[in-house]
């Protein structure tokens, strides 16, 4: 029984080294694929909600006309009926736009987890570099 011959060595190796980079370019050229289809799909969903926020826009001011007819049977004028619509729409919109405002604050978007982390991973790091 003879053992592997040592001289095919630097063949296999390159040849292993081949497949790996061919394995890895196939990868590659898969995951391009699938967020390909991942931006289309996208898109489409974004084309959908374009088109519900378009329509709940249209809906709102349905809404808004009829109870400002409504008010306008209860005895207000329609001027009046109009403005009474209007101011209480509008305290909803500055309403919406001060909680949103909080929510998109700097302090409560930062990833204070993930600062953490890295923050005691450098912390180890320097400790094994020194110990």
């Amino acid at each position: 029984m003879s053992g592997p011959d040592l001289r095919d060595a630097p063949r296999l190796l390159s040849e292993v080294a081949q497949r790996v980079v061919s394995l890895a370019q196939t990868e590659f050229r898969l995951a391009k694929a699938e967020m390909a289809q991942s931006v289309a799909r996208a898109g489409t969903g974004l084309a959908f909600y374009g088109a519900a926020l378009v329509l709940s826009i249209v809906a709102l001011n349905m809404l808004a006309t009829g109870f400002v007819a409504w008010l306008a049977t209860q005895g207000l004028s329609a001027v009046q009926a109009a403005a009474a619509t209007g101011g209480g729409l509008l305290l909803v919109a500055l309403l919406c736009a001060w909680v949103g405002r909080r929510r998109i604050s700097a302090k409560k978007l930062t990833p204070t987890r993930s600062l953490n982390n890295v923050k005691r991973d450098m912390e180890t790091l320097q400790e094994m570099r020194r110990g």
